[in-house]
């Protein structure tokens, strides 16, 4: 009867350890399974490899406007330009050599530690094997010795699970951390291009077809208003100055602003007989609302692009004419030769387009010119605003 009872007493025992092993090894492996899967759900984020220079457009010679540190990790948009990528970077995007872009492996440290805490475990599997394996052999022995072995063992096993079982959840809580700040930086993305998917207000334009994103459309042209010759002659205080194409004349003493997220563009043609200073004006609510966003000063035979602009409706103020002077002490600049200024009529509107197909964000061409004469058409227009007044915007 004493050995019967001793048999009965170490099976019961035996199978209450099997099955907590069990049972813990099944939790570890669906753990495992969901941090596993945690991991793989991100894939667009990688890193620079060195110091980035953020481009306008997909190649070399498009203008520089921004620098990405080295490690840096950026938001891939795209990487359908060749040898560059569209990235998404803080508040802006612009175009990235892709081979200086690599796998983000700052996840890898923390799956070293879930597999070190999987380690671990089975470590602590096998030490409760050995020790249960202990507990039988003395139970053959005396039957309260086995059992007083056997609380032991299962005891420091249930101690060393606990310690790795804790190990193993901060590893996941630290894995889950570094998801969420992905997700966060995801999102705040996401919520950056929805507001720019507001109403569109309705011009007489329409967007470039050139445009990425832009519907089938033909290009406006917006013309100058019709003018005449200003002659100039009280100028020869002023500073002659010479600047290269798409610069901002220096005595304006002014500052672009720019939406590098929005890959729209004005492009402006200016024809053989004159050079041209153009001033993208946004409409307000009312007229002293008005805010200049760009000045370029664009010479003859040349085209240029406007890139980046906010979204807003806009019209360009401009200055045609040859030999641009400067007054020192002042805002005040002037062509003084064959001078003319007018303030377009047409409104470009760059307000971007929500679509079943994405968003359209668009784009206008603009051809400037004066005739041979000096003139934009017939010699009996005036000039549709004064130079103060230009200088003014």
């Amino acid at each position: 009867m004493f050995l019967r009872k001793l048999n009965i007493e170490f099976k019961y025992v035996n199978i209450y350890i099997m099955k907590s092993i069990f049972t813990f090894i099944l939790l570890l492996v669906i753990g495992s399974s969901t941090a596993t899967a945690q991991i793989q759900t991100l894939e667009r984020y990688l890193l620079s490899t060195a110091k980035l220079e953020l481009r306008s457009g997909p190649g070399a010679n498009y203008n520089i406007i921004g620098e990405i540190p080295q490690g840096t990790q950026v938001y891939v948009i795209t990487s359908g330009y060749g040898e560059w990528s569209t990235v998404q970077y803080k508040n802006g995007n612009g175009f990235v050599l892709t081979n200086l872009l690599k796998e983000d492996n700052s996840l890898a440290e923390k799956e070293r530690k879930l597999k070190e805490a999987q380690d671990k475990i089975k470590a602590a599997q096998l030490a409760a094997q050995q020790a249960i394996a202990v507990a039988k052999e003395n139970a053959r022995k005396a039957i309260a010795e086995a059992e007083r072995l056997e609380k032991l063992a299962q005891e420091q096993a249930q101690t060393q699970v606990k310690l790795t079982e804790r190990e193993l959840l901060l590893a996941k809580q630290d894995l889950n951390a570094a998801e969420k700040r992905r997700l966060a930086e995801l999102q705040a993305t996401e919520e950056a291009l929805r507001k720019n998917q507001g109403n569109v207000a309705q011009s007489g334009t329409v967007p470039d077809k050139s445009t990425s994103n832009a519907g089938s459309s033909n290009k406006p042209k917006a013309k100058a208003a019709p003018t005449n010759v200003t002659r100039e002659n009280n100028y020869s205080s002023w500073t002659k100055k010479t600047y290269k194409n798409g610069a901002t004349p220096k005595s304006f003493n002014f500052k672009g602003k720019y939406e590098y997220k929005l890959d729209n563009y004005l492009k402006i043609e200016v024809g053989k007989n004159t050079d041209v200073v153009v001033k993208l004006v946004k409409q307000g609510k009312t007229p002293s609302d008005d805010e200049t966003v760009r000045i370029v000063y664009i010479n003859s035979n040349q085209t240029q692009f406007i890139r980046n602009i906010p979204e807003g409706e806009y019209y360009c103020v401009i200055a045609y004419g040859k030999d641009w002077r400067e007054e020192a002490g002042t805002n005040n600049g002037t062509f003084t030769k064959n001078a003319l200024y007018e303030r377009g009529k047409d409104v470009l509107n760059f307000y971007t387009i929500k679509t079943s197909d994405g968003i359209n964000v668009p784009s206008y061409s603009l051809s400037l010119d004066l005739l041979p004469n000096g003139t934009l058409q017939d010699e009996n227009y005036s000039d549709d605003i004064s130079p103060s007044a230009f200088n003014k915007f």
